[in-house]
């Protein structure tokens, strides 16, 4: 099948190009005039103990109420060098179910795990390789033109995307950024290994062949996602232009503008996805953003009023409907608390995920967090649907409290 997008190509080469650009930079020593330099190790982390009281309303005694003692971790590696770099950002949960059967299951998620190569002197062009976040476009809270690192958590976003990452800043008011994504290959790889341990297994054969999604094996170049994306910065005015591509499947351009007027941030962002190759299509899929934001900062703290709202075209995997706003609150007073709160609202439902905490310094490195999520409106909206990533497994849960201490160091 012929491509209906011939420019995308030349993002796969540019991402080849720089790869082997890596090998002479990797080449060079490490030990300037005057001795050895030695990579350094640094670790950061938090560690948070508590407990979270989910159920269906607002009751905490209704008889599916689910009790969780928390206690979890998050590590922070860095490795730098003269030249290039490594990044490990994970996390450890070992919370428990409190129930008639206790649950116990400890995860361990990774976040980032990536090595950085500087190309150039002064960081001034450098290429990732491994699993990391690389937001592209200007929108904060939606993103419409990003498919790589698409906003699952809309004001919790950890998770990065599989491949190669290249950032330049080409002066002071022009960067270029270029990725290759492995994602599907990698997933579609880790489907076959299941599906060959088991090959009477017909479900994991079945979820071999859906991570395929047409393709005629893991390493089909019609897997890979390209992207490309070129912001120039004039005064206080923005633009974001970005592209991302799968062969034989999609394409999807985006603009963005910002724009700072004394202290209030105003973006808008635009993306039109056309299906490749598909005659039916009679127009592209449409997806917008426009948002505002001020921060009032003072020197004991700040505050920061945020609105974001997002038109999304065509039913997606997260988002369902059309319509969506996300209003933010964020007060900071320092060294005494962190206060927040954040809704998703569906507009059309209409249903609300809402979300608050409350952050406590009572001493250095110490944190005591309260929280608070509940889905508003009726059962099966995206509100519901979102918060089982939040919630704990039970049955029509709709809203958690937690109350927790968290250590820094």
């Amino acid at each position: 099948m012929r491509s209906a997008f011939p420019c995308p190509p030349i993002i796969l080469l540019l991402c080849a190009a720089l790869a082997l650009a890596a090998v002479p930079a990797l080449a060079q020593g490490t030990a300037p005039e005057g001795g050895e330099v030695q990579p350094v190790y640094s670790l950061s982390c938090d560690a948070a103990a508590g407990f979270v009281l989910s159920a269906d309303g607002y009751d905490p005694a209704v008889a599916d109420s689910v009790a969780i003692v928390s206690l979890a971790a998050n590590f922070l590696h860095r490795v730098e060098a003269p030249g290039w770099g490594l990044v490990l950002n994970h996390s450890l949960d070992l919370s428990a179910q409190a129930a008639a059967t206790a649950q116990f299951n400890p995860t361990m998620a990774v976040y980032e795990a990536y090595v950085r190569f500087d190309l150039l002197t002064g960081g001034r062009a450098q290429l990732f390789v491994g699993k990391r976040r690389m937001g592209m476009g200007l929108g904060t809270a939606f993103a419409p033109g990003d498919l790589l690192d698409p906003r699952t958590g809309f004001w919790d976003q950890k998770n990065g995307f599989r491949g190669l990452d290249l950032q330049a800043s080409l002066g002071s008011d022009l960067s270029l950024r270029a990725a290759l994504s492995l994602d599907r290959n990698l997933d579609a790889t880790a489907a076959r290994l299941r599906a060959l341990a088991n090959p009477a297994n017909s479900a994991l054969q079945a979820a071999y062949n859906t991570a395929l999604g047409g393709a005629t094996g893991p390493a089909d170049p019609r897997l890979l996602t390209s992207a490309a994306s070129l912001d120039v910065q004039l005064g206080a005015f923005q633009i974001a232009v970005s592209g991302l591509w799968r062969p034989e499947a999609l394409g999807r351009a985006s603009l963005g503008l910002g724009l700072d007027l004394g202290g209030v941030i105003l973006q808008a962002e635009g993306a039109a996805e056309f299906l490749d190759g598909d005659a039916s299509a009679e127009s592209p899929s449409l997806f917008g953003t426009v948002g505002a934001r001020y921060t009032w900062t003072v020197d004991a703290g700040s505050l920061t009023l945020c609105l974001d709202y997002d038109y999304n075209g065509a039913t997606g995997a997260i988002l369902k409907k059309t319509h969506y706003l996300l209003p933010q609150v964020i007060l900071s007073w320092t060294d005494v608390l962190d206060l927040s709160f954040r809704a998703l609202v569906e507009m059309e439902g209409p249903s609300a995920l809402v979300s608050g905490l409350l952050a406590v310094h009572p001493a250095r490195n110490l944190d005591l967090e309260f929280s608070i999520l509940t889905s508003l409106g009726e059962s099966g909206n995206d509100a519901t649907a979102l918060s089982a990533s939040y919630l704990p497994a039970g049955a029509a849960l709709t809203t958690a409290a937690g109350l927790s201490a968290r250590v820094h160091f």
